[in-house]
């Protein structure tokens, strides 16, 4: 009917014109070939989604509020609390992973260095257990998001504004803070595995 020939003109947007036919086709059969994949396993889509609670990303699927920001604003990530971590319980639930070694005082140390005003130099500053047990993070949690904005000054001069994302702008390139600039690398080359806020007293 009528809804079909809808779905056949959507098609034809996305193929060439010069060979339109064979183009829908492989359309459609891409269409069924996900939506067999799709009803195969729900099992495993049900696993997926429980364990997506526990990510240090969001899913695409989330909505998240993130209106525009003033471009004189270095960063910008949405405030929103909707989608948050438990530390304690994330910590206890990934112990054993090299990536989580020493993860609690060195997010400690970043926040506490930014508080206090310190320039970024690759976090080398260490604060005292005395100075970490002083910072606590509100609820014991951590509010993950999908974006960073971040804006900048182009080499011509002009405002610019980059959206990064662990999902499809994962991969960054900063400058770096060596201690022997003479003899190290300009940059620093980097994974975005999330995009976080905290609330501390």
């Amino acid at each position: 009917g009528e809804l079909e020939h809808r779905r056949v003109k959507r098609f034809y947007q996305r193929v060439s014109k010069c060979q339109y036919v064979s183009g829908i086709a492989k359309q459609q059969r891409r269409e069924r070939i996900l939506f067999r994949m799709r009803t195969r396993i729900p099992e495993d889509k049900r696993r997926i989604a429980t364990d997506a609670t526990e990510m240090p990303f969001l899913r695409f699927e989330d909505s998240e509020r993130l209106p525009h920001t003033d471009p004189r604003v270095h960063y910008h990530i949405s405030n929103g609390a909707r989608h948050f971590l438990s530390i304690s319980q994330w910590l206890r639930k990934n112990d054993g992973d090299p990536a989580f070694t020493e993860f609690l005082p060195r997010l400690k140390d970043h926040i506490l260095a930014r508080l206090l005003g310190h320039d970024y130099d690759g976090d080398e500053v260490s604060f005292s257990s005395a100075q970490r047990s002083q910072l606590m993070l509100v609820n014991d949690r951590i509010y993950r998001h999908k974006v960073i904005r971040i804006n900048y000054t182009t080499y011509d001069l002009r405002r610019e504004q980059d959206s990064l994302n662990s999902r499809t702008h994962a991969d960054i390139m900063v400058l770096s803070h060596e201690d022997d600039e003479a003899n190290g690398h300009p940059y620093w080359y980097a994974r975005i595995i999330g995009v976080f806020h905290a609330l501390v007293s």
